[in-house]
């Protein structure tokens, strides 16, 4: 039975059928398990027009797009009626996909100072396919998307081949988690409180080494129990350079490790 939350899902590969598709489908099925009603949207079938950045900047005024643009009307309008969002996006070489960007830059435009989506609860999923490069680089941008509305975070969603089924089932637990913020929402009072929140995710604020590091370690526990053990040495070695203020050493043998280990991947799959 529905509870008057209503929660979409915004898909943002041009693949309908992938892995990001799969991913937020998990989601919204735990927002269904709490009670809400659920939309998938594909932004392929809605693809913003590039902002014209304007002048005079009437938009923020008046809220809406100077040029006739009906798939951002589409969007707006469903991100602006709901309950709470599940965006996930493919990643690009270690970035967003397009149409999510056109997307997002127009809807900071329009609606960035006057933050109508203040306190909607959101969580986004970044699908980093083939080498699993840009699992969290990819996720940055979009998660700048929801601290600029002001949007309330759930933690966000790494996803590599090498995590694919955890993160599906963990997807469904932050679905489930969404829709009951959904019932509660609650605007941020100071901005201040806004843009805080968003150090305290997971994540989000590892440097480029350490998403390396979090990648090789996920391609090392994918592997069987009794391949693990070189590549998982030369981790560990990466972790003492780091400590040692080795930054550059470091890097390498995370490398080292993640290459062993992809390979071993690769061979056995």
């Amino acid at each position: 039975m529905s509870n008057g939350i209503n929660i979409i899902g915004l898909v943002g590969s041009p693949n309908k059928d992938g892995r990001t598709n799969e991913q937020v489908l998990a989601a919204l099925e735990g927002c269904r398990r709490k009670g809400a009603d659920t939309e998938l949207i594909q932004l392929s079938d809605y693809v913003v027009d590039a902002c014209k950045d304007c002048l005079p900047w009437v938009c923020k005024d008046e809220l809406k797009c100077t040029y006739k643009d009906e798939a951002f009307e589409f969007l707006t309008d469903k991100l602006l009626n709901c309950s709470g969002v599940v965006f996930g996006t493919p990643v690009y070489w270690w970035d967003l996909s397009g149409m999510v960007k056109y997307l997002i830059l127009k809807m900071f435009r329009v609606f960035a100072r006057t933050s109508p989506l203040n306190g909607i609860p959101a969580f986004g999923i970044g699908v980093a396919g083939g080498t699993g490069n840009g699992l969290v680089s990819g996720l940055k941008p979009l998660y700048h998307f929801f601290q600029m509305m002001q949007m309330y975070p759930l933690e966000p969603v790494p996803v590599t081949r090498f995590n694919i089924d955890a993160c599906r089932k963990r997807c469904g637990e932050l679905g489930e988690e969404l829709a009951v913020a959904g019932m509660n929402r609650t605007r941020f009072e100071a901005r201040e409180r806004a843009l805080t929140l968003y150090d305290e995710l997971p994540y989000i604020n590892l440097n480029r080494n350490g998403e390396r590091r979090l990648l090789a370690a996920l391609v090392i526990l994918a592997l069987p129990m009794e391949e693990r053990t070189v590549p998982a040495a030369l981790l560990a070695e990466a972790d003492l350079l780091s400590a040692e203020g080795r930054i550059l050493e470091s890097a390498a043998k995370v490398t080292e490790a993640y290459d062993l280990a992809f390979k071993r991947y690769e061979e056995l799959n």
